[in-house]
Parts: structure tokens; sequence; C-alpha cells
């Protein structure tokens, strides 16, 4: 293998890494949102009318986000 091909391999794998970790990045915030609706559907499923009528409701991702943010915690 010669150092022009070489470089061009070199070149290609950090051509696909960066654009996993670009993908990646893009899709966090997604795959947070489907695991915190999953999981408050899940509670609210197992949960019987009365303890849910007893209780508030949960709120959204968005309302949760925005409550971290007021807290001061980040992403």
């Amino acid at each position: 293998m010669n150092r022009i091909e070489l470089l061009l391999l070199c070149a290609t794998l950090f051509s696909i890494m960066l654009g996993l970790l670009l993908f990646e990045g893009c899709t966090v915030d997604n795959v947070r949102q489907g695991l915190y609706e999953g999981v408050r559907t899940q509670n609210n499923l197992q949960s019987s009318p009365s303890e849910r009528a007893s209780k508030p409701e949960s709120p959204d991702y968005q309302e949760y986000q925005r409550l971290r943010k007021e807290q001061g915690y980040s992403n």
C-alpha cells in the first residue's frame, strides 16, 4: 500500500467517524425524549385509575425540560 492510498484510507475513515458523531449528536435528544415518554407511559399503564386520580399527571418531555432549566440543570 503506497502513501497516497494510506492517506485516502485515513481521510475516509476520519470522514465516516465524523459523520457518525454528527449524526449521533442530532438524535440524542430524540432518544432522550423517546425514553422519557416510554417510561412515563409505562408508569401510567401500570397504575390503577384510582392511583392516577390521586396524584398529578407527570409532565410531558417539553415541560420536563423547561422545569429542569428553571432549576438550573443542563442537558
